[in-house]
């Protein structure tokens, strides 16, 4: 059996992290309160410094986080086909194939998107694949049920590509009965993504099949995520509303007025007293710790996408790269 902790009782780990996880939480919601004054007042010390003492407390207790997940090991994700091509605890060998390859490239475009910015072609990284190769572990009676794992591969910082990607997949499936969410995903996790998505429902309508899958976090927090014929096609008709006008990178200049370390989301004032806001890659919570509250110079990914019945088009970006500016001698 594959061992998801390694030196450490899993009950106790999952609680201490729940925990750790609920005070992040709630530090999470006070900043959004603080930096919403920020905001009004980008240069009012009094709230900067509020805003970069939480900041620290929310970094302390990732500290802590970082100590308990060193001990976290594999991700178990379990799968149940149903469905004629998968009764009697057997599968069609043509069907199971082609679902699983399709899944496959489905998370480690996922992982790519978090970790990199979305891209629409060109190869997967060779270590983002590395991390993301899931390995069938056992099969179960469930029409036809698969175990599989991928190891969690925490670094230093308490980062895990897989892990962090399989919390992105499930919101991703988690949101695909709703318009709104699936543009937004749509502009931060990009064409090629959503292709792979739409390829995994085309296999499961063709085969008439039901899938469920269940992952558990290393908080103890179960993630379920259910499919059948009718909802497949539903989602199916959903992506076909959504097209990928433009998609390009951009450098703006700005302060940073906004984030949350926990959602990884970011908020830049801009000369113009605009705003562009969105999602910051995996790996720069440091560097955006540093930056908050500061005139700094940011890469991103602008992606633009249009609801093809609406007519609504929205832009969305994700944050590559953050510097601050320079101060003058």
């Amino acid at each position: 059996m594959t061992s998801i902790w390694e030196n450490i009782e899993p009950v106790e780990a999952e609680g201490r992290l729940r925990g750790v996880r609920r005070r992040l939480a709630e530090l999470d919601e006070a900043l959004q309160g603080q930096q919403a004054i920020l905001r009004e007042n980008p240069e009012s010390f009094a709230f900067k410094l509020s805003c970069e003492s939480l900041l620290q407390i929310q970094t302390r207790l990732r500290d802590e986080l970082v100590e308990l997940v060193r001990h976290r090991r594999n991700e178990q994700i379990t799968f149940a086909l149903g469905g004629a091509q998968f009764a009697d605890n057997s599968a069609s060998l043509g069907t199971l194939g082609v679902f699983l390859i399709r899944l496959q490239k489905l998370y480690s475009s996922i992982a790519q998107a978090i970790s990199t910015g979305p891209t629409r072609r060109g190869p997967i990284a060779v270590d983002i694949r590395a991390a993301t190769e899931l390995r069938l572990a056992d099969v179960y009676p469930s029409s036809f049920g698969m175990q599989m794992f991928v190891p969690s591969g925490f670094d230093l910082v308490g980062n895990s590509i897989s892990s962090e990607a399989l919390d992105a997949m499930f919101q991703l499936l988690m949101s695909t009965d709703d318009d709104q969410k699936l543009m937004r995903l749509s502009g931060e996790y990009g064409r090629r993504t959503f292709g792979h998505l739409r390829q995994v429902a085309t296999v499961l309508r063709e085969a008439s099949a039901t899938l469920k899958i269940n992952w558990t976090d290393y908080t103890g927090t179960q993630h379920n995520w259910v499919s059948d014929p009718d909802a497949t096609l539903r989602i199916i008709e959903h992506l076909d509303k959504i097209t990928e006008t433009r998609s390009e990178q951009r450098q703006f200049s700005g302060r940073l007025v906004g984030a949350s370390l926990l959602r990884n989301r970011f908020e830049l004032l801009l000369p113009d007293r605009s705003m562009i806001e969105g999602k910051f890659i995996s790996g720069l919570g440091a560097a955006i710790t540093d930056a908050f509250g500061e005139i700094c110079t940011v890469t991103v990914d602008e992606t633009e996408v249009r609801d093809k019945v609406s007519g609504e088009t929205k832009t969305y970006y994700s944050l590559k790269a953050i510097e601050r500016a320079t101060p003058l001698s």
